[in-house]
C-alpha cells in the first residue's frame, strides 16, 4: 500500500486554529508560546500570527504557531518561539513539521525567519541544519530569547525541596515570615501593581522594561487570566504591595515569567518569601516544575564547567541559584533566510554581515533593491 501523502494547512484565521489547539492539547507538555491565546497577545504588538501544520489521515501530526512582522518597509522577519511542535510517537512528524514551516517561509519569501526549540527540542537541531539553517547570532532580532534555565523539581516534599536551597536562602525565607511578609494570589485588579512593581525594577538596574507597553500586562491577563494560564503572586508589607510575580502555567510547569520589586523592606527578604510561596503553590497545585526561564547563557556554561562568574550581572545569577534546582541549556536558535537576494549574500558569505549590529539595515537595503528591480514604487 502506497502511504498517504501528507497535507499540509497554512492558516491565519482564529476560528480554524482552534484544531491547533486540540493538537496541542494531546502532547504531554506545551510552552504557552505555541497556544493561540498567545498568538492573539503578541497580534496586539505588531506581530501577525500565522498556523501551519501537516496532517496524515485526517489528523494532525506536526506544525508550529509562526509570528512575523515587517522589519523597516521592505522586510519580514518570521519567529517560532518555542516550537515546531511534533509528535514523539511519530518518527516522521518532526521533518514535517519543519516542512510545513519552511513551506509558509517560503510562500512568504521571508526576509530570515528564526526558530526558537522548545526545551526538550534538541534533536531537532540536525533537522534544521539539513534543511540549510544556520545558528542564529545574538544581534540579529528578536534578541534575548532565552538560551538556559534553572528547573526545580517539584517532586520531592516541600521540606525537600527547602532543604536544598542556600543556607542564606533559607535563612531569608524563614526571617521574612517572622517579619510578617504575606503572598497572596492576585486577580485583574492587580494589573497596575504588577507593571509598576516590574518598571520599578527595571529602573533601579538601568535597563528599559521588557515588555515596555503599559497595557501589556491587562492585555495578557485578559487573554490568559480566563483559562488558568497566567497568575500573579503579590508579596505584601503590612498591606503594602512591595513586590510581585506573573508566572505562566503550562499542563506540568509554573514558569516564572516576570518579577518586580518596589525597592523597599529589604529586611523583611520579600522576594525570598515571594519566590518561596510561588514554588509552594506550584507544588501543591499539582505542577512538576518551576521553571526560572532566564539565566544568561555564558553563566550557565561557566557554571556547569565548575567556574565562578563575576561580571554585572552575575548578583542576579546568583540569587536564582541560592533557591536549587538544576541549570540547563536550552537548544540553540536557528535561522535561515527564504528571501532570494538575501540567500545570494549569504551563499556568497555574507552570513557575517548579517550577524552584525547592522544587519536589520542591510536585510532592508536588500529587500529595496529587489522592490526597485521589479519596478515596484519605494
Amino acid at each position: 500500500m502506497i502511504p498517504e501523502a501528507p497535507q499540509f494547512v497554512m492558516s491565519d484565521d482564529y476560528i480554524e486554529a482552534i484544531a491547533w489547539d486540540r493538537f496541542l492539547g494531546e502532547r504531554p507538555d506545551i510552552h504557552t508560546e505555541q497556544t493561540t491565546v498567545w498568538g492573539r497577545l503578541r497580534g496586539n504588538y505588531g506581530w501577525r500570527p500565522t498556523w501551519v501544520w501537516a496532517k496524515r489521515g485526517g489528523k494532525i501530526c506536526g506544525g508550529a504557531m509562526i509570528l512575523t512582522r515587517p522589519l523597516g518597509p521592505f522586510a519580514t522577519i518570521g519567529y517560532v518561539e518555542r516550537g515546531p511542535v511534533w509528535n514523539r510517537h511519530d518518527p516522521q512528524s518532526l521533518g514535517l513539521s519543519t516542512e510545513a514551516v519552511c513551506r509558509f517561509a517560503r510562500s512568504r519569501s521571508l526576509t530570515y525567519l528564526v526558530i526558537a526549540p522548545p526545551y526538550d527540542g534538541e534533536e531537532i537541531s540536525a533537522t534544521l541544519q539539513a534543511m540549510h539553517f544556520h545558528r542564529k547570532p545574538e544581534s540579529l532580532p528578536p534578541t534575548g530569547v532565552g538560551r538556559a534555565t534553572l528547573l526545580i523539581d517539584l517532586q520531592p516534599d516541600l521540606d525537600m525541596i527547602l532543604a536544598s536551597m542556600s543556607m542564606t536562602k533559607r535563612q531569608n525565607i524563614r526571617r521574612g515570615l517572622r517579619k510578617g511578609v504575606k503572598v497572596r494570589i492576585g486577580n485583574g485588579e492587580d494589573v497596575e501593581t504588577v507593571r509598576m512593581l516590574m518598571w520599578q525594577s527595571c529602573q533601579r538596574r538601568g535597563i528599559a522594561p521588557s515588555p515596555p507597553q503599559k497595557d501589556y500586562f491587562d492585555k495578557l491577563w485578559r487573554l490568559l487570566g480566563p483559562t488558568g494560564g497566567v497568575k500573579f503572586l503579590i508579596a505584601e508589607v503590612l498591606g503594602e504591595p512591595v513586590s510581585a510575580a506573573c508566572v505562566l502555567l503550562s499542563r506540568s510547569s509554573m514558569q516564572l515569567w516576570r518579577v518586580g520589586w518596589s525597592g523597599k523592606h529589604d529586611d523583611c527578604d520579600p522576594n525570598d518569601v515571594l519566590h518561596w510561596e510561588a514554588i509552594k503553590w506550584a507544588k501543591e497545585n499539582g505542577y512538576s516544575q518551576f521553571d526560572f526561564m532566564h539565566i544568561r547563557p555564558d553563566h550557565a556554561h561557566a557554571i556547569l564547567s565548575g567556574y565562578q562568574v563575576r561580571d554585572s550581572y552575575s548578583g542576579v545569577t546568583d540569587y536564582k541559584m541560592g533557591f536549587g534546582g538544576q541549570l540547563r541549556l536550552l537548544p540553540e536558535l536557528y535561522y535561515r533566510s527564504f528571501h532570494p537576494i538575501v540567500q545570494s549574500v549569504l551563499r556568497l558569505g555574507g552570513a557575517r554581515a548579517l550577524g552584525s549590529e547592522a544587519s536589520a539595515k542591510l536585510i532592508s537595503r536588500i529587500a529595496r533593491l529587489q522592490r526597485a528591480s521589479a519596478g515596484q514604487s519605494l
